[in-house]
């Protein structure tokens, strides 16, 4: 296991063993967005076999599949079924790639199931550097993973979510996400081949927002106060270190902040073609209007809230913890905050803006 310095350097992967899969329905919907734009990222685009698909920040792949089989369709109407084209799959090298390749080859929505000369990979390396070689990729997709960050700037950060930080902090925060925006876009254009696309959908937040899940990351950040402080809760408590290192490293950037590296024009040679800003509510509250379920709506968020963040949260504990205190200390939270969340069913998941945004280089 990673040691404490290394492993607060990054975020933690996904949760694996199809958990993600079978729990990432808010960043299905989210992602739904960007689909319209893989149609406009081919427009004009002239290809040339062998053809190269990159899925940045891929997890363990299900919400992967619609995206990359558009984009396969398009390389297939132009090119023809013989011309080889690659799939690539990245994440960091924690990402559960067992997972993944396991879902290509037995979902029945996979790409690899309907096509014989398509071929899938993955590399585990952050996408907060190059991952391809240059000029490789004709089109790329990224959906709700360019907010997640390198590093943290500053730690202990003081709160478990960075937009709900002290001002001084949080302003840190925002400059190492905006180093970490041009980062991304400036590796995706070495890789790009001239003319290539990429299409980013990330999660957002209104102008006027400060932060996104406000409730629930406010009772998440009880629950941690309450569990370092009960002696009991866990067979021992929580020390100020790793309390400390409890921040998920994500901050959602504003379509203004997304927009900034295109101020003068193109960025690193890619060019902004298209880009939407739309809200999206909470997608498990109309069923709760309808059956008035608080305990499936519970079940819902936080299958929402542990795929992606509680890992994040465990990696923060000393490397010496076995796994019956990080089971207790899983089992721990995820009640605390389901009774909560059964208390006061509410919409969990908004304020939330989706934007998304097609980039091309020149070529």
């Amino acid at each position: 296991m990673a040691g404490d310095d290394e492993r607060a350097a990054g975020p933690a992967p996904m949760q694996g063993g199809g958990f993600y899969n079978d729990h990432a329905q808010h960043q299905a919907k989210g992602g739904a967005h960007g689909l319209p734009l893989i149609d406009r990222a081919f427009e004009g685009m002239v290809l040339h076999g062998p053809v190269t698909l990159a899925d940045y920040g891929s997890a363990t792949g299900r919400n992967s599949l619609l995206p990359m089989g558009l984009a396969l369709g398009h390389a297939r109407r132009q090119l023809g079924p013989d011309v080889p084209v690659s799939v690539v799959h990245t994440d960091q090298p924690g990402s559960d790639f067992s997972a993944l390749f396991a879902l290509l080859r037995d979902d029945p929505e996979s790409y690899l199931r309907r096509d014989g000369r398509v071929f899938a990979s993955a590399v585990g390396r952050t996408f907060h550097e190059q991952v391809l070689p240059d000029a490789s990729v004709d089109f790329g997709w990224c959906s709700f993973a360019a907010h997640w960050m390198s590093r943290a700037p500053v730690m202990p950060a003081g709160h478990v979510w960075p937009r709900q930080t002290a001002p001084e902090v949080r302003a840190a925060f925002a400059a190492q996400a905006a180093a970490d925006w041009e980062a991304f876009l400036a590796a995706r254009a070495r890789e790009l081949k001239p003319g290539g696309a990429l299409v980013v959908v990330q999660p957002s937040l209104p102008e006027a927002e400060p932060t996104t899940f406000p409730v629930l990351m406010a009772w998440v950040e009880a629950e941690l106060d309450a569990l370092t402080l009960d002696k009991t809760a866990l067979g021992g408590v929580l020390t100020p270190d790793e309390r400390g290192r409890m921040t998920i490293l994500v901050f959602e950037r504003t379509a203004a902040d997304a927009r900034i590296p295109f101020a003068g024009g193109a960025f690193a040679g890619l060019t902004l073609v298209a880009e939407e800003a739309r809200e999206m509510p909470d997608p498990f509250w109309p069923a709760y209007g309808l059956d008035g379920d608080a305990a499936v709506l519970a079940d819902k968020h936080l299958g929402f809230f542990r795929a992606p963040f509680l890992p994040s949260l465990l990696a923060a504990l000393d490397s010496g913890r076995d796994a019956g205190f990080r089971a207790t200390f899983t089992a721990r939270l995820m009640e605390a905050l389901g009774r909560r969340m059964r208390a006061a069913p509410q919409p969990l998941l908004s304020p939330m803006v989706i934007l998304t945004g097609l980039y091309r280089k020149a070529g």
